[in-house]
């Protein structure tokens, strides 16, 4: 009876490796569960940078699909360099557009509300009544007469002057009716300010977190089947605009701001591109903190280097990376190391220091065709 009863129970080392299976199958449990949640987060980020940027890219192709080419028309692109921290550097090179749009009767009650005081339409919504309504009288004034027509403006402003928030801006977008007759205080030489603000009131933001902003315009000689190259041949496309071709993108700021070289002459109306291409890209700031960063200094010479975790690193081997103002092109990876193509889209080849971050987005590409709009209208003119 005593050998049965003292053989019943469990000896010192069985305990020990019970509790050490025990926390190996604890520790794969909560492994497993963290490659779960990592792999879900990315799954969500990745899916909320997407609709991010096609939600974005939707409204600026919804505008540009109600270009107007009547004689109150105009189309604007050009390259601007921009000095973040003002140390006479030049950290990114971002466009600006602006242009002539159709507007809608919705469009027209739309902008001309917005126009009015903040304080006025809360005051209407809570009443439930036309905001114009609540104007005394004696202070309304005549408005003045529609051409059915907006003015619209689209630029870059930089997001932050930190060395790792320096890489991204801030989209803005700016509507105003235009009068008739009127072509468009948009256009101005004045409009955007030395530091690349535009006029101040004119525009709203639509998005943060922008890396990249690529747009390309079709000549009516561009050769579209090739994967829209551009360059000085009649068969490539254009990277800047200038409707009227008044010399407006100045070439000497950037080579981007060349005209086409299919660009006929221009009659009683503007030239528009017969197609446009728009190339999106976005990274937030909590992205920010999966981003790796350069392992050492990196030489304008160098065409391949290492990174702290290539796990860091986007997994398509022809995505683009923007190191410093530097956008690189991935060329081959390898673990923690990778080739790159130097100077892309446009930017100078340059050193960075060690610990430089690097960062990328997921790439949407949108092309719109361009319908001509040619109707010469005025709101209330009896036309």
């Amino acid at each position: 009876m005593r050998r049965q009863t003292s053989r019943a129970g469990l000896t010192l080392v069985e305990l020990m490796v019970a509790s050490m299976l025990a926390s190996f199958l604890l520790i794969a449990l909560f492994r497993l569960l963290d490659i779960t949640l990592d792999l879900w987060s990315k799954g969500e980020t990745r899916r909320a940078l997407v609709e991010q940027t096609s939600a974005t890219a939707e409204l600026l192709a919804s505008d540009l699909r109600a270009i107007h080419n009547g004689r109150q028309g105009d189309f604007l692109c050009e390259w601007v360099p921009i000095d973040v921290d003002s140390d006479g550097v030049v950290d990114r090179i971002w466009p600006r557009l602006r242009f002539v749009r159709q507007a809608s009767l919705v469009d027209v009650a739309r902008i001309a509300s917005e126009a009015l005081p903040p304080e006025l339409r809360k005051r209407a919504a809570e009443l439930g009544v036309e905001a114009a309504s609540l104007i005394p009288e004696e202070d309304r004034r005549p408005a003045p007469r529609k051409s059915g027509l907006v003015q619209v403006v689209w630029a870059v402003v930089p997001a932050s002057r930190t060395a790792d928030g320096r890489a991204e801006g801030v989209l803005l977008r700016g509507e105003e009716l235009l009068d008739a007759g009127s072509m468009g205080t948009f256009f101005d030489d004045g409009f955007f300010a030395t530091n690349g603000q535009p006029r101040a009131g004119t525009t709203r933001e639509v998005t943060g977190g922008l890396l990249w902003l690529g747009m390309r315009f079709a000549t009516q000689t561009s050769i579209l089947w090739d994967g829209w190259s551009f360059g000085d041949q009649l068969s490539d496309t254009a990277t800047s605009w200038d409707a009227w071709n008044l010399g407006r993108p100045d070439a000497e700021v950037h080579v981007w701001n060349e005209p086409g070289a299919g660009m006929p002459a221009v009659g009683d109306t503007p030239l528009l591109p017969r197609r446009i291409r728009l190339e999106l890209e976005f990274e937030r700031e909590r992205d920010r903190r999966r981003r790796t960063r350069l392992l050492d200094f990196l030489e304008k010479e160098s065409r391949g280097f290492e990174v702290e975790n290539g796990d860091g690193l986007p997994r398509r081997a022809d995505q683009h990376i923007l190191v410093g103002s530097e956008w690189m092109k991935i060329l081959h990876i390898d673990g923690d190391r990778l080739r790159v193509l130097r100077g892309a889209r446009g930017t100078e080849v340059r050193q960075h220091p060690a610990g430089s971050m690097v960062h990328f987005g997921t790439p949407i590409v949108v092309e719109v065709p361009v319908v001509l709009y040619s109707d010469d209208w005025n709101m209330g003119s009896g036309r």
